[in-house]
């Protein structure tokens, strides 16, 4: 299901999956990516059930380091009032500033959220998605 979608960042939600997918795209300024981090969060407050994330980043170009870190911040924020464990794969940009960045971004959140949120480093979506389906039985096995 189709949440938002503008020249910078779609958001889609899979209830079936408990997957919510952010792809983010182009030149994105701090305006911005703050705007679009707020899209994010809002829709994982709006469907509480998601808690697999695919943030593909892939075509995203200039994120700075500092965007970043406050939207790091947001999500901790976020996640420390949130019930439920998230797991979210990135896929890595080409654009090497927002490369970067997304390395930082993934340090931070792991450093930051340790098991509530993990995050892992991906070069495609499917790659992405087959590592959360995975995680999603063997969570499922480990039940049983």
């Amino acid at each position: 299901m189709l949440l938002f979608n503008n020249k910078t960042l779609t958001v889609q939600v899979v209830n079936k999956l408990r997957l919510a997918v952010f792809t983010w795209r182009g030149l994105t300024l701090s305006d911005i990516y703050k705007e679009g981090t707020i899209h994010t969060l809002e829709t994982l407050r709006d469907y509480p059930g998601v808690n697999r994330i695919i943030l593909n980043a892939k075509n995203q170009k200039g994120v700075l380091h500092e965007d970043i870190e406050a939207s790091v911040k947001s999500t901790v924020d976020y996640v420390g009032i949130a019930r439920g464990d998230y797991r979210m794969a990135v896929v890595i940009p080409k654009d090497l500033l927002a490369k970067t960045s997304y390395e930082l971004y993934i340090q931070l959140l792991n450093k930051s959220l340790k098991k509530q949120f993990v995050v892992k480093q991906f070069g495609n979506v499917r790659s992405g998605l087959l590592w959360l389906i995975k995680a999603r039985a063997f969570s499922l096995f480990e039940k049983w």
